[in-house]
Formats: C-alpha cells, structure tokens, sequence
C-alpha cells in the first residue's frame, strides 16, 4: 500500500489518499511543515500512486512496478523533483531555485505525459526560490496543464507570495510524538538510549537524526559540551586560560561551517535545557535527558539572566553564520560572551 512507509503524517495522508479515492486531485499542492518529518517521502509516495502502472490508487501502489521504481530513482519521464542548487559557475556558491529551473519545470509540463495517465513535479525546499522565481511560477499555476500534480515542499506559507500558495491546496505536516520518533528510529537500526537522544534532539523531526551518523553526533555533543566546560572552568582560576582555550578551539574548529552550525545547535539546545531545569520543569522536556543531573547541578549555580544571555548568544552567532560572518570569528565572539557572561 502506498504511504506504509509514512510515520506520524496522518492528516496528510488522508487528504492525499481522499483525493486518490475520489478522483479530486488539486493541480497543485502546498506541504508546509518543519523539515525531517517526512514531507519529501510523502511527495514521492504521491507521485507512485499517481504514475504507477498498477492503476494509480492507494491501495494498488506498492512500488513494485518499473514506474514506481523509475520514480525511487528519479528516472520517470513523467515525475521531475528539482531542488536547490549553487550556480552553475560557482559550485560553492548559495544554493536556491532559480529561474531557469523553474523555466525547465514550465516546459516539460507542457508536454503530454510519456508513460503515465499523470505528470508530477516537486519542488523541494520551494522557499529557496529566488525573488524572481515564484513571479515566472504563476501562469503555469493559475493555468496548469491538463494531468499535471505540482507539489511545493516548505517549511512556512510566508516563504512564498501568497499569490503562489493560494493557488495551492495546502497540506500540513507536523513533528512526530516522541514516542513515533524512537520507534522509527530504532527500526532503522539505532539502539533505544540513542534514539531517544536523537529523538530529543531533533524535536521530532527524525529525517533530520537520520541524516547523520549516530556516533558521530554523540561524539560532536560531547565535543561542544567539554569546550562549554573548558570555557567556564578555566575562567574562574584564571582569565588566560580560557583565552587560551577560546583561540584554540577558535583555531581548531574556525574553518568548518557546517561544523560551526552544530555546534552552535548543541549549544543553544544545551542552554534550553538549562533554562528548563532552572524553572524546574518536567524532566521529560530536557533533550539532554541522559545528563539530567548534570543540568540540575549546572542551573542552580547561574543566574537566569547569565542562561538568557546565554541563548541570546547562541542565537547571535547563528545569525552571523547566516550573514556569511566568518566560522573563527562567529567562535570567537559567542564563547568569549559566554565566558564573561559567567563571569
């Protein structure tokens, strides 16, 4: 049956197989929700049921045909998926949608399907559109070709004009229960005390656990909450020590982006979870649940204003990795703040 591999989308699947159900399939639709719940899977399992050679229902798409199979592999001649990319001349540029997808997009709807009774066209992470993009996308929406599915995947209608989305049958998508999230988690192979840490921490979003490496992740919090330590306990004997160690971590760690952006996750994560001990909140909120004492110990010793600044820090320094500022220096500063915020 398609969708038997979707966990804890319910509402969304209901929609999607009532319209198979009825014949009543929208021209184009909206999945908005948080990433890592499984908006893209549910889109691919849409699209089989629409082009499977088995007759397009629910019930029928089990994806053992070859057009179910093409569709798993991005081969379908009907089914196109485009996502964001770096411009052609410069791989390591920002990735979005551009204009010229979504030209490529207009043309191929423009023809008749190839294999199937149906085209279908996904446009994943769609609020990377350029400003130009989603201006080019409104004829195409408001006069769709015959037998054509669009389906825009993002995380908040404001991502895109509404003069986009009201042309779109919006379907929501949420963050499963802590509960679903473990289960899924733990049939993909992870055992139980790490599931639910990924679980915790992914705030029930397990495509975003899935995307990484388990152990690697375990290692990396250990990694942000040791230089945490480092930090603070070298201040209070003395000041140079945690200068020494702020240009050290700044010097090991300050080239790696995406390793910035973790860590800064982990941080803002851990000062959460400080903030909800301190008000003695219930223990099954922290994230960090396996360092419960940890937490409790390290929230009576600071003031409320000390972890507010806390997360304002680890907000800042997201913000400025989104502006481009440089990994070392974003570094720098948040840990020297945290350092003489502690002070």
């Amino acid at each position: 049956m398609s969708f038997e591999a979707v966990r804890g989308q319910a509402a969304a699947v209901d929609v999607l197989t009532g319209a198979l159900t009825s014949g009543r399939v929208a021209h184009a639709y909206a999945f908005v929700g948080p990433s890592g719940v499984g908006r893209k899977l549910v889109a691919i399992e849409f699209a089989k049921a629409l082009l499977c050679h088995l007759g397009g229902h629910p019930t029928l798409a089990v994806g053992s045909c070859a057009a179910c199979r093409k569709v798993g592999a991005g081969t379908h001649p009907d089914f196109m998926l485009i996502k964001p990319t770096p411009p052609e001349s410069n791989p390591r540029g920002t990735v979005a949608i551009r204009i010229e997808a979504i030209r490529q997009l207009e043309q191929r709807a423009a023809l008749c399907p190839a294999e199937s009774a149906w085209k279908v066209f996904i446009v994943d992470d769609a609020g990377r559109m350029t400003p130009e993009a989603p201006q080019a996308f409104l004829k195409t929406l408001e006069e769709p070709p015959a037998r054509t599915v669009i389906i825009l995947i993002l995380a908040q209608t404001r991502e895109l004009p509404a003069t986009v989305l009201s042309r779109c049958q919006v379907v929501r998508f949420v963050p499963l229960g802590e509960e679903e999230a473990v289960a899924l988690l733990e049939a993909r192979g992870m055992d139980g005390p790490t599931a639910r840490l990924l679980a915790r921490a992914s705030q029930g979003r397990p495509g975003l656990a899935l995307a990484q490496d388990p152990k690697e992740w375990v290692e990396r919090r250990e990694q942000a909450l040791s230089i945490l330590a480092e930090i603070g306990a070298g201040r209070v004997a003395a000041p140079e020590g945690w200068v020494g160690a702020l240009f050290k971590w700044s010097e090991t760690l300050g080239r790696d982006r995406a390793l910035m952006e973790q860590l800064i996750e982990t941080w803002w994560l851990w000062y959460r979870d400080l903030l909800c001990a301190k008000a003695s909140g219930d223990p099954r909120l922290l994230i960090h649940g396996d360092r419960a004492a940890e937490l409790t110990q390290g929230a009576a010793a600071r003031s409320w204003e000390e972890l507010l600044q806390g997360l304002a820090a680890c907000r800042e320094a997201w913000q400025a990795l989104q502006r481009n500022v440089s990994p070392r220096l974003t570094l720098e500063v948040m840990l020297s703040r945290l350092a003489l915020g502690a002070a």
